[in-house]
């Protein structure tokens, strides 16, 4: 019998991991049934009451015990949920079937919107899931996105798991080994280490059991550059995990008055005016497309990317990429920025002498310019053509600002 597993919202922000309970089931379960594919499937990260990454697990088995799997799933999710924790709301479905895809459309709805636990619990009700729920349940709707989640574009991800003394310490990882390992298997793995900053990417700060995780593009290449990180503490397990992450799954293309808050798209508009830098560093302008407008906005975190924001001018043809908020206005949260078309910008200096070709000086105010030398005279100054500083091309904010869903990009393109 083919079944599929779906789980979330077990972790806290004080601790824990729908991971390492996924790892810590997936090893349980092999036991006495045969685990075919565990998938970490990342969700909208625009939801405000997310733990931190929006991610829900799946585990594919083919069990000729049910009930045994079901006994074993429910007890592990009580072992390693914080229930105490306010805002933990497990959920697990169960769906006995081979067509996942008939929950494809809700996964890309509790991707790209704010879906209900009742929209959950009506479709997995319909087509015969089974489902389980602590205190409110919201976990519901993470646990059947899981299951119906589309792969055809997909990651890897290998996770190292702390022993439990370790929880909530220091992690002990060698950072060189991490820049060395970063050298040998980039770009078939990504996000391991900040070229900006230098700052190490694979560990979490959370209190949460992880140690590192490493992403990549096949599992070979994930496993192997996990053997070039050197750790000084021991490690207590390790999973692997089929993901959504770095697909850019979640952008959706729009016009600008189809963007919506909590959403996250790629819209395409004419720069306004030139971007203003507001106090922390933060970066806005805005685009309009026919008669709407939506802000755009860099925040102090995405570094060196905000030079290329600073660069723009009006008139400029962009795609944003990116989350949309409300605050004032809506805005797009900047994860990518596409300069499609740059628009011709102009200076304005003293004329030049058509004798000598020498500039011109000011003869007073109001007077317009002359050259002494050749009497010549202009009443006004001349429009100069600036050149741009800015190269068409697609820019991301840089790994340490990106979100797990963001698809990284060619890093040569530099800011």
């Amino acid at each position: 019998m083919q079944l599929y597993i779906g789980i979330d919202d077990t972790d806290s922000k004080k601790g824990l991991c729908t991971t390492y309970l996924a790892a810590v089931l997936g090893e349980r379960l092999a036991a006495f049934s045969s685990v075919q594919e565990t998938r970490l499937i990342r969700l909208n990260p625009n939801i405000l009451w997310k733990t931190r990454g929006n991610g829900a697990v799946c585990l594919k088995i083919e069990t000729h015990d049910l009930q045994r799997v079901k006994s074993e799933t429910l007890k592990t999710v009580e072992e390693f949920s914080d229930l105490d924790a306010e805002g933990t709301n497990p959920g697990v479905v169960f769906y006995r079937g081979v067509e996942p895809e008939l929950f494809e459309s809700f996964y890309l709805r509790a991707l790209r919107e704010v879906v209900t636990t009742i929209d959950a619990e009506e479709l997995a009700e319909k087509n015969g899931c089974e489902i389980y729920r602590w205190k409110n349940g919201r976990g519901v709707i993470g646990a059947l996105a899981a299951i119906g989640a589309d792969l055809r574009e997909h990651t890897f991800e290998f996770i190292a798991y702390r022993q439990s003394e370790y929880w909530g310490t220091s992690r002990n990882i060698d950072s060189e080994s991490v820049r060395a390992m970063d050298l040998a298997t980039h770009p078939m793995t990504f996000n391991n280490v900040d070229p900006e900053t230098s700052q190490i990417l694979v560990a979490p700060s959370s209190p949460c059991p992880v140690l590192y995780g490493i992403r990549g593009k096949t599992p070979e290449v994930v496993e192997q550059a996990s053997k070039l990180v050197r750790c000084s503490e021991p490690i207590e397990r390790t999973a692997l995990f089929k993901t959504n992450q770095g697909t850019d799954a979640h952008l959706v293309s729009c016009t600008i008055s189809e963007a919506r808050p909590e959403s996250s798209v790629i819209v395409c508009g004419s720069v306004l005016a030139a971007p203003k830098t507001l106090a922390g560093g933060h970066v806005i302008f805005s685009i309009s497309e026919n008669e709407s407008s939506i802000d755009c906005a860099a925040y102090e975190p995405t570094g060196g990317f905000r030079k290329v924001v600073k660069k723009l001018r009006e008139g400029d043809i962009v795609k944003a990429y990116g989350g949309v908020r409300k605050t004032r206005n809506l805005t797009v949260n900047l994860e990518k920025l596409e300069v499609l078309e740059l628009s011709e910008c102009f200076e304005k200096k003293n004329p030049v002498c058509p004798v000598c070709t020498k500039k011109m000086e000011s003869a007073g105010r109001g007077q317009g310019f002359r050259c002494r030398k050749c009497r010549t005279t202009s009443e006004r100054k001349e429009l100069t053509p600036v050149e741009r500083k800015l190269k068409l091309g697609l820019y991301s904010v840089p790994p340490r600002a990106m979100r797990h869903l963001s698809k990284p990009i060619d890093s040569s393109i530099e800011y």
